[in-house]
């Protein structure tokens, strides 16, 4: 919330300021330089890029600017309670309860375990699904950081273009404030788009997909043991020791006291591919 306030409040500030600078000039060609640059930087993006990473930059964004940051403690509890329902309840439950779970891998690696893989199966399996997807995020990131190094050529296409124009018209006083005020805004959107817009968020991006890392590998330390049917109040022990926190119980600490989990027989997760 903090963040936020401080953004707008910078945004405003720095709309002010631009406002004093370039509010003598025709909005006209102020909306003529906005248009050049940022449209020639994603004309570029399109004839540099296949369609299909683009859409996929668009949904990523789109789902990194809804929410920027990732619920660590949230997934720690629900592995928690997962690891509580195989122990208490057997991998039919588990099975219907996984399939809740908002989180892709968290999904996955309950299939998994429901499917009998063992724990180095489960390891491999989803440690090349990770590779697979952090190399598409790197490739997000790299795609914001070309755009990032596009606007501020466009910005300089942009003088050029306004420089012509001057030289072109050198009798019309008129034409001349015109072709100048192109020229000299373009490199300021320009440098405005790439230093105000994409490389902020390329940084962002890539501190997200850190944290996403860091969550995605407790995910796999969870559902490992998950698959050997540890003590719940140990995984939660254990993931929670990764984030710096202290054993919470919250969640009504999953029916509490469920009669016991260290007293529930135990069901061998490995024998549901065989009944199937």
């Amino acid at each position: 919330m903090v963040r936020k306030a401080i953004l707008c409040a910078g945004a405003m500030f720095f709309l002010l300021v631009s406002r004093n600078v370039i509010g003598e000039t025709s909005a006209v060609i102020n909306l003529k330089s906005a248009l050049l640059v940022l449209g020639g930087t994603l004309m570029s993006a399109f004839m540099a890029f296949p369609m299909k990473s683009i859409q996929e930059l668009v949904k990523s964004l789109r789902v990194f600017l809804r929410n920027n940051e990732a619920d660590q403690e949230g997934i720690v509890r629900q592995i928690v309670r997962l690891a509580r329902i195989a122990r208490m309840h057997g991998v039919r439950a588990l099975e219907a309860e996984g399939k809740k779970a908002k989180n892709p891998f968290v999904r996955e690696g309950i299939d998994l375990v429901v499917d009998g893989y063992d724990r180095f199966e489960i390891h491999n399996i989803m440690e090349r699904e990770y590779e697979l997807y952090f190399s598409r995020k790197e490739s997000q990131v790299s795609m914001l950081n070309t755009l990032a190094k596009i606007a501020p050529v466009l910005g300089f296409v942009g003088t050029i273009i306004g420089l012509i124009d001057v030289l072109s018209n050198m009798g019309e006083v008129g034409e001349i404030g015109k072709g100048m005020a192109l020229a000299l805004l373009t490199t300021f959107y320009g440098l405005l788009f790439s230093n105000f817009l994409f490389l902020p968020l390329a940084k962002r991006f890539s501190e997200y997909n850190r944290t996403e890392a860091s969550l995605l590998n407790i995910i796999l330390e969870g559902i490992m043991d998950i698959c050997e049917q540890k003590n719940s109040h140990a995984i939660s022990h254990r993931l929670e020791s990764y984030l710096g926190l202290g054993e919470s119980e919250t969640e009504d600490d999953l029916e509490t006291v469920l009669h016991g989990e260290d007293h529930v027989l135990q069901f061998p997760l490995r024998e549901v591919s065989v009944e199937k």
